[in-house]
């Protein structure tokens, strides 16, 4: 299927632009892509049955290629493109005044690698994608050598360990460690905002592939970066209300605590005319089938008389699309 045919007649039709500027030009697509599936868009409905068929879907939600293939799927909807990871660069160390050069060089390398999709306006997005029943989010590297740097030592926040800060108690009880030292908790909580920051720049797009369902929330960086910066300088029992642990040197987060904050589209691929499009395109399987069956078959009279009841089903159902 050349699922990018149907999204360029889709968005000619809806005046829809090819080149997001922001965050909502992104949300409006797929909002104006929810009401065309729920008002019956043959359109719409064949680009949802593409979402259904290679990201959500139960055969295919667990599979990391469907992250791929919304990435994909953003790419050609879009006019973005996937952001390279062979070719992304460290950010120029000089954007990062006034902060330690250790520090400054892992700020910059994690910042990196947070921009998945970028758009020819120059704008681009985080995008993650997740299940229903994962209630963390990956935030991707978060280097623990630049967090506690000045703070504590390797040995006392874990070190290379992974299980150093892999769960709440664990965080909880290596933040205790700082506040315990006099003014220090206030030095740390800078040190994270700034942190938080330089490395989460990138507004995020965060998927929950849920079967019959896809839900979408449109999550500005400046939201994620309060809601961090906030949790943190709470202390440490507050931190962990929105941070989980760490899982090698990338950070995971409390899934809801932040998805709470950003618009939300939730696409429903359940409904008749679902089921009603799924017919023809069994339709279609079959008429290929019969037709690649009978390739080379010179007696092809028994092709014709299948070929031409399946195109006449296929034809009824059609007409009451």
């Amino acid at each position: 299927m050349n699922i990018k045919k149907f999204c360029d007649f889709f968005k000619i039709k809806h005046s829809i632009e090819n080149d997001p500027s922001s965050l909502d030009d992104i949300y409006q697509f797929f909002e104006r892509l929810r009401k065309s599936i729920e008002s019956g868009e043959p359109n719409a409905l064949i680009i949802g049955e593409y979402l259904f068929q290679n990201i959500s879907s139960e055969k295919v939600r667990q599979r990391k290629s469907s992250a791929t293939e919304f990435e994909d799927f953003l790419e050609f909807s879009l006019g973005g493109k996937v952001t390279d990871k062979d070719a992304r660069k460290n950010i120029e160390l000089s954007d990062i005044s006034k902060i330690d050069d250790e520090i400054a060089t892992y700020i910059s390398s994690n910042r990196r690698e947070k921009m998945d999709i970028t758009f020819q306006s120059g704008y681009g997005v985080s995008l993650k994608t997740s299940v229903p029943e994962n209630k963390e989010i990956n935030m991707g590297s978060f280097a623990r050598e630049a967090l506690f740097k000045g703070f504590l030592t390797p040995r006392e926040y874990g070190g290379e360990r992974k299980g150093g800060l892999g769960s709440k108690p664990q965080i909880k009880s290596t933040f205790e460690k700082i506040q315990s030292k006099k003014t220090m908790w206030k030095k740390f909580s800078k040190g994270f905002e700034t942190m938080v920051n330089n490395i989460y720049v990138d507004d995020m797009v965060f998927v929950i592939k849920g079967g019959t369902y896809l839900e979408l929330y449109f999550i500005d960086s400046k939201i994620l970066q309060k809601i961090l910066t906030d949790a943190v300088e709470g202390g440490p029992s507050k931190s962990i209300g929105v941070i989980n642990r760490y899982e090698g040197n990338s950070m995971r987060i409390e899934r809801d605590k932040i998805i709470k904050h950003g618009k939300k589209v939730k696409l429903d691929f359940t409904s008749e005319n679902f089921t009603k499009l799924r017919g023809i395109i069994s339709h279609i399987r079959i008429i290929e089938q019969i037709t690649l069956e009978n390739i080379g078959n010179k007696k092809i009279s028994e092709a014709e008389k299948a070929l031409y009841s399946q195109i006449k089903l296929m034809l009824k159902d059609m007409e009451s699309f």
